[in-house]
């Protein structure tokens, strides 16, 4: 391991760090959408976008345990702008909207269909 880089775990909690908030936006962001339209069988819909947030909600805890964890402390500059304190040194993370987007729209599937 190069002390000068992030390890793959320090990435992907930091990845989640960022993105998990803005899939559970996403997802109250349409709950509040679907409850509104006079859609004729939208009880079911509601429920399924409601577990999809608790289980992102629950994975937000588990990486917020994984942040204390492996001591990172990350401090935001824009909306996908980080400095990540790790292993004693700074880091600078930065992801493009279109990254961002398709790591979103992948994990939303994942979460409505439970896998």
């Amino acid at each position: 391991m190069d002390a000068h880089q992030l390890t793959i775990l320090e990435k992907q909690i930091i990845q989640q760090y960022i993105f998990l908030p803005m899939i559970r936006m996403a997802l109250e962001h349409d709950r509040k959408i679907l409850a509104r339209t006079n859609a004729k069988f939208k009880a079911p819909y509601i429920e399924l976008l409601g577990q999809a947030m608790r289980r992102v909600t629950e994975d937000m805890r588990k990486n917020k345990d994984d942040l204390f964890k492996y001591h990172i402390h990350m401090t935001r500059r824009t909306w996908l702008d980080y400095e990540v304190y790790a292993r004693g040194r700074v880091f600078e993370v930065s992801y493009q909207k279109s990254a961002a987007s398709d790591w979103i729209y992948e994990r939303i599937g994942q979460y409505l269909t439970g896998a």
